[in-house]
């Protein structure tokens, strides 16, 4: 059940911020996670949201915390292991996400990864909807634009890394998927110590949990290595099995061998058809229209109306650093 999270308009008797040292206090105040709090957290609007929820039921874990935190994992480039960790133990990210008293709130692993698969799959299944992720977005760029002194009129922000790592942290969860059901299928005393390890629940945390946003090419290079040997022993078995379709097809969309090593290497995500294939359970499931590159954000003035079109993706390297330098 959708419920919106404002109990961090409210002061707690039990607020740290009051039992701390002023110095301290000052510290904190001098630092990013006020105001990310105040221009970030507070002006993310939740409603758009209770549409991934139902009306009965246990109420949601908060979304403006759920998707602070996937900025602040953006913005320090960590794992969701060590966002966790920062979730549990840092203060100056509990305040930065409206939580006074640190341990107040437990995030359970699943609880992120669910919030991900939700909105995933909203996207998935309202192709012409609201983009709930670049919505949000696009308010805190305009709120950020009038703090900054940033003029979209002449320049715009895009939402290029942002973005990307998390197509790629699909691709990555969609190669595992297909891995772990060809694995599956293989009999135990068939699979090679590589395939068994997959089964194993530390590969799944290192693969999915602990990977960083620049790691995330090697980990798909991995999965599709270890797909193709899969694949390689479930043909022997049974070349016409709904695994060795699967896997197949997965490789021939998803992956091109390199020249000089002759190794598996991911596709350019531009190369990647809108048919391809977006669930190891369900070989139906397809996007219906595919937005190829990155999507900027205009000014909604007459004056940038005007502008030449042509100009439509000119990176924004300035409001880009003027906007980090903000938050940092």
């Amino acid at each position: 059940m959708f419920r919106p999270n404002d109990n961090h308009k409210q002061q707690s008797i039990s607020d740290s911020t009051q039992w701390m040292n002023k110095k301290i206090r000052e510290k904190l105040n001098k630092s990013w996670a006020p105001i990310f709090y105040e221009h970030v957290f507070s002006n993310i609007d939740e409603e758009p949201f209770a549409v991934l929820y139902g009306t009965t039921g246990k109420p949601n874990f908060p979304v403006n915390i759920l998707l602070s935190l996937e900025y602040i994992k953006h913005m320090k480039d960590c794992s969701d292991l060590e966002l966790l960790d920062s979730f549990y133990f840092d203060y100056l990210v509990n305040y930065a996400v409206g939580i006074k008293t640190l341990g107040e709130m437990n995030l359970a692993e699943r609880t992120l990864y669910y919030f991900r698969e939700r909105v995933y799959q909203y996207c998935f299944d309202n192709p012409g909807g609201e983009d709930l992720l670049f919505g949000q977005f696009i308010n805190l760029l305009q709120n950020f634009s009038q703090i900054a002194g940033i003029s979209l009129d002449e320049q715009r922000t895009d939402t290029t890394l942002f973005m990307s790592n998390i197509k790629k942290a699909g691709r990555i969860s969609l190669a595992y998927d297909v891995l772990i059901k060809a694995v599956k299928a293989i009999p135990e005393d068939d699979r090679t110590d590589t395939l068994a390890k997959a089964l194993e629940p530390d590969f799944k945390t290192d693969v999915l949990y602990r990977a960083k946003a620049q790691e995330g090419d090697s980990k798909l290079t991995l999965l599709l290595t270890l797909c193709k040997e899969a694949l390689s022993i479930l043909e022997l078995q049974n070349k016409d099995s709904d695994e060795v379709r699967i896997v197949r097809r997965f490789l021939t969309e998803q992956s091109a061998v390199d020249v000089e090593s002759g190794k598996l290497i991911p596709k350019p995500k531009n190369e990647i058809s809108s048919a391809s294939l977006q669930s190891a359970h369900d070989e139906d499931a397809t996007f219906r229209k595919k937005v190829v590159g990155y999507t900027a954000q205009r000014a909604f003035s007459a004056e940038a109306a005007d502008t030449d079109p042509s100009n439509i993706n000119e990176p924004c390297e300035r409001n880009s650093q003027k906007v980090e330098k903000l938050l940092l």
